[in-house]
This record gives C-alpha cells, sequence and structure tokens, in this order.
C-alpha cells in the first residue's frame, strides 16, 4: 500500500482524462508504435516520472498501452474520466 500521504499511482489527479497523443517526428524516444496510435483517443491511466519527465500511460479501446511524454498529449477534459477497467467494472456490475 503507497503511504497515506501519496495516492495510488492509478489514483494520480490525471487518471482517466481522455487524451490524443501528438508525438513530435522523428523522436528517437518513440517507435513505429507510438506513430501508429498517435491521433488516436485514449486515457491516462498512471503518470510516471523517470529521468525527471513525465511519463503519461495511455490506454486505447483495443486495450493497448503506450506510454507517451505528457507533453505529447492533447488533454480532453470535457470527455468523461474513464479507463477500459471502469468499463469492465461497469459490465460486471451490471451483470449481478
Amino acid at each position: 500500500m503507497p503511504p497515506p500521504d501519496r495516492p495510488h499511482r492509478h489514483q494520480t489527479p490525471l487518471r482517466g482524462i481522455g487524451v490524443t497523443p501528438h508525438p513530435s517526428a522523428n523522436n528517437p524516444d518513440y517507435t513505429a508504435v507510438h506513430y501508429a496510435y498517435a491521433e488516436q483517443s485514449g486515457n491516462i491511466h498512471e503518470v510516471v516520472t523517470v529521468a525527471g519527465r513525465q511519463l503519461a500511460k495511455v490506454g486505447f479501446p483495443d486495450k493497448k498501452i503506450v506510454y507517451y511524454f505528457l507533453e505529447d498529449l492533447e488533454q480532453h477534459e470535457t470527455k468523461k474520466r474513464r479507463t477500459f477497467h471502469d468499463a469492465a467494472s461497469e459490465t460486471s456490475e451490471g451483470s449481478n
């Protein structure tokens, strides 16, 4: 369990925010997978800091997870906050 003063990493303030990745062209930190999911809508699952840079774990409707630099994401504040984990729990709750 995380310490009480630090939220679980999946409960970070940006969890569930809708985003669209716009990775910069020819960035050596990105692979073909990053560019394949560019311009597609996804949702942030968590944000981590690696070597002083913030990376967002982004989930897509096909359940693929891709990490992007936070500054390369367009955030959609007006969309309902959710991840595919939320959709799965809503489905299982509805079947009870």
